[in-house]
This record gives structure tokens, C-alpha cells and sequence, in this order.
């Protein structure tokens, strides 16, 4: 017993295994020609069907591996275009924006020249003061001196605190500019103005908290409501009852200067429209014409003729 455990001790080590298999091999070679045939055969006829099935799983997951690269390629590139048809559609939708406001300014010039006459005959006209934005240097050189756009008249007094304010314009009451006044780019709006001191005044744009004014939604002739800045991207308009044919992309006009000038000035566009259940009235958002604060200004001044 002894002796058998200590010949499978030592033909489970690697020598042992070794041996065992040169032992074989030399066995195999002393034996005749046709007795290695039929052990190949043998031996061949005992693999086959393996390694049928080897070919058979290889050829499987060949295609399955083939079939989940198209799989995962086809979904990357539908995802890729599912995105890049997003971007087309926001991009289509602003393009369509600015072409409707483009379209309405130039019927707006066209009917101008068409009311020139009439204009002639009004009692008041439209004058427009040209300023410019001041940016952060503007902003930077008014604060080394001291001069603010205000005084004691408007209720500032002596160690009160300074903040940032929004748009501030070259133009004061020497232009003259009142508060009040509708400030343009173009034949947009983009804002009021809110406090104008000696030489400089402050703007309130569309959609800063405190801006208000009464607009005119799809035409200068169309429902009526309130706009209010709401400190976010767009303004929303109240007011409007849920009787008022209102769609999304309705251009919408400020009634400001009805009488006064004969180009409609364009707010922006609606680009939702929602009702609570129960109410009234339309709940409206406005998408404002000028997004950004623009370089260059002017002021509309309404004066007699």
C-alpha cells in the first residue's frame, strides 16, 4: 500500500506526468504501422463529433458577435441622428422666428412709406435718440469717478449702497430720455427705460422682473394683454381670455406706439400656450425678439409737431 501511494505521489507531480506521457509515446511508436492507423482512426472518429460542435458554437458566436456590433452601431448611429434632427428642428424653428419677425418688419416699411402722407398731417411724431450700451469698462470708469445716473432728486442719499444695475445707456435728460420711453433695436423692443439721470439711464429689458406694457398678439390689431418680465428666459402675458384665438409663433406687438409710429415694433413671439383648468384667461409665454443686450440703441421720444 505504501509503494502504490508513493508511485501516485510521485506521478502527480510534473516529472511524473512527464514520464507517464513519454512512456506512452514510446509504447505508440514500437507498435506496427496498421495498429497506429486504426488508433488514429479510432481516436479521429472519437473527436469528430466535438469538433463538429467546436465549429458549430464557433460559427454561432461569430454571427451573434457580428449581429450585436451591427445592433449596437445601428442604435449609436439612430441615437447620433435622433439628436442631430433635435438640433435641426430647434434651429428650423429659430430661423422661422426671425423669419416672420424679418417679414413683418419689411410690410411694416412698406406700409410706412405708404402713410407718409398721413403722417404728415398728425399731430405728433416719433423721434428716436441714439445711445449706446455701456458695457463693464463704461460701467468700471463711471464708478472710479463717482457718477451715478441719479441723484438726491430720485431719493438716493448720502453712504447708501451701489449694486450692479442691468443695461445702462449713454443717454440722460440732457437728450432729453424720461422713464418711461421705449428703448429699440431695430424695429424690436428690447426694454424701458426705468430711471434716466443727467447724462446716463437705466433699461429694464422684456423679461426683467418689473417690466410691463400692453401688447397686441398675431397683429397690431389682435388680442390684447399685459406682459410682465418675469426674470427668466421669457415674459409671460396676462389677461388674455381663453375665447382670443392665440397660437404658438403669434408674433406679438407693443400698442405703445400706436398713433405715433407707423412700423409695428415687435415684443417676440409666443411659444406656449397654456390653460389652467377653471380659468379665464390664456397663460402666455413670450420668447423676447432681442435675446441679448445689444451694442447699440435708440430711445423712442414722442414730441408734437
Amino acid at each position: 500500500m505504501m509503494f502504490k501511494s508513493k508511485i501516485k505521489r510521485r506521478l502527480a507531480q510534473p516529472s511524473g506526468t512527464l514520464f507517464v506521457g513519454l512512456a506512452v509515446a514510446c509504447t505508440l511508436m514500437a507498435l506496427p504501422q496498421s495498429w497506429q492507423i486504426s488508433m488514429r482512426d479510432a481516436v479521429t472518429a472519437l473527436l469528430r463529433p466535438g469538433q463538429r460542435a467546436a465549429l458549430q458554437v464557433r460559427d454561432v458566436t461569430a454571427s451573434t458577435s457580428a449581429w450585436l456590433t451591427a445592433h449596437f452601431n445601428v442604435t449609436a448611429r439612430l441615437t447620433q441622428a435622433e439628436a442631430e434632427l433635435k438640433r435641426l428642428c430647434d434651429e428650423n424653428e429659430r430661423l422661422a422666428a426671425e423669419l416672420a419677425i424679418a417679414r413683418a418688419e419689411q410690410a411694416s416699411l412698406a406700409a410706412t412709406e405708404d402713410d407718409a402722407t398721413e403722417e404728415a398731417d398728425s399731430l405728433l411724431k416719433a423721434h428716436c435718440v441714439p445711445a449706446r450700451v455701456l458695457g463693464r469698462q463704461g460701467r468700471a470708469f463711471l464708478a472710479r469717478h463717482h457718477l451715478l445716473d441719479v441723484g438726491t432728486g430720485d431719493g438716493v442719499e448720502c453712504e447708501d449702497f451701489v449694486v450692479d444695475r442691468p443695461a445702462l445707456i449713454d443717454r440722460g435728460q440732457d437728450a432729453p430720455v424720461v422713464a418711461g420711453q421705449l428703448v429699440l433695436a431695430g424695429h424690436r423692443v428690447y426694454g424701458k427705460v426705468v430711471e434716466s439721470g443727467k447724462r446716463t439711464s437705466r433699461v429694464c429689458g422684456v423679461c426683467e422682473p418689473g417690466y410691463r406694457d400692453l401688447v397686441a398678439i398675431g397683429s397690431v390689431s389682435g388680442p390684447q394683454g399685459l406682459l410682465e418680465g418675469t426674470g427668466e428666459e421669457l415674459a409671460r402675458i396676462r389677461l388674455v381670455e381663453n375665447t382670443q384665438p392665440v397660437a404658438v409663433d403669434d408674433l406679438v406687438y407693443t400698442t405703445s406706439g400706436a398713433g405715433v409710429v407707423a412700423v409695428p415694433l415687435v415684443c417676440g413671439r409666443v411659444v406656449r400656450v397654456e390653460q389652467s383648468t377653471g380659468a379665464a384667461h390664456w397663460d402666455i409665454w413670450m420668447e423676447p425678439a432681442v435675446a441679448t443686450i445689444p451694442q447699440r440703441v435708440a430711445v423712442l421720444s414722442v414730441q408734437l409737431r
